[in-house]
């Protein structure tokens, strides 16, 4: 007769073993009956389809749309948030790749035109497979999360945003300094949707605060290598900064380094900053440079968006609250 111990090491070895092997095997994009050729957002008779292009494995793929939007929502805003944030990202997901096809009239993504959309972030929408996520949060929380983003996406299934009649560009970033940013005040184009608003409760994301330090030397360095024409105090160059310009979300928009005036957003790629709301201070031989927020700071903020959510508000409140002056309806799929 077997002892217990004997049946416990049979289950262990059994969830541990077996059923991650399976679930790594199944853990592809699902393959509908479509052929590559025929890209762009179908109307099939069980719903749309589109081709994304993967970049880890230099292929496209067909999947449903509402399986891909569970694998932006995966990829893009954490499964531990609250369950009506997780909506708002999905009919994001939704809405940008609806908006993109339409614009594109089918012609695909512009990096890779046997395809409607990559998961290349920096190009469309970050994306993730089923087996990606189970590396990302490993076996026990793969269930418990992947079951939040299966009833996000399905419970808002086909849902879109709309600004007069057609889909918005749904832009959202991590975190914001306790308020979003105009469109124009960032990328000089006004956009009616794109308002600054409120967006309290910032203050959990771990994002929300940041200190760099960099050493003068560096710092001139990088000035002179970016403007080779620059006059500064190789010694104080933090002396002659200055905002000149902010904007409505308190980020700076303009401002004087040395003979130069140069954008906000300028200066935080040169130093690879979090957001456009910094200060700085003299620290010894270094200059430190405080930063609040993390992203561009324009339409939602996810950390908000998950504030908003823990307070009792639902996806629409949250998408109509960061995306001033829209509607949300569903896509007819039929």
């Amino acid at each position: 007769m077997k002892g217990a111990g004997y049946y416990i090491i049979c289950f262990m070895i059994f969830i541990i073993i077996i059923i991650p092997g399976i679930m790594v095997k199944s853990c592809k994009p699902v393959q509908p009956e479509r052929p590559i050729e025929q890209k762009g957002i179908s109307k099939v008779p069980d719903g749309e389809y589109i081709t994304i292009y993967i970049n880890s494995s230099k292929k496209a793929e067909n999947l449903s749309l509402e399986e891909y939007v569970k694998g932006v929502v995966a990829a893009e805003m954490p499964a531990s948030f609250n369950k009506e944030a997780l909506k708002a990202q999905a009919v994001t997901a939704r809405t940008y790749i609806y908006k993109r096809w339409r614009a594109a009239s089918g012609k695909g993504c512009s990096l890779h035109p046997e395809a409607d959309v990559c998961d290349d972030p920096g190009h469309c929408q970050a994306w993730i497979t089923k087996g990606e996520m189970l590396k990302k949060w490993g076996l026990f929380s793969y269930y418990h999360y992947y079951s939040k983003i299966n009833q996000a996406v399905n419970s808002t299934a086909s849902m879109i945003i709309l600004y007069q009649d057609e889909p918005i560009d749904p832009l959202f970033f991590s975190t914001s300094n306790g308020k979003t940013e105009n469109s124009e005040d960032v990328w000089e184009k006004q956009i009616p949707y794109l308002r600054s608003v409120v967006s309290p409760g910032e203050e959990t994301s771990p994002r929300f605060f940041d200190v760099q330090q960099f050493t003068v030397d560096v710092v001139v360095s990088r000035l002179r290598q970016k403007w080779p024409d620059i006059s500064i105090d190789h010694k104080n160059p933090e002396k002659h900064w200055k905002a000149l310009e902010v904007s409505e979300g308190g980020r700076i928009k303009n401002m004087q380094v040395g003979n130069k005036v140069i954008k906000g957003t300028e200066f935080r790629q040169l130093f690879e900053l979090r957001s456009t709301d910094f200060k700085w201070e003299r620290s010894g031989d270094n200059i430190k440079i405080m930063t609040t927020g993390f992203g561009h700071g324009v339409g939602m903020s996810q950390y908000g968006a998950d504030a908003m959510a823990k307070k009792g508000a639902k996806y629409v409140d949250i998408i109509k609250h960061y995306y001033t002056g829209v509607e949300i309806r569903r896509i007819n799929t039929r």
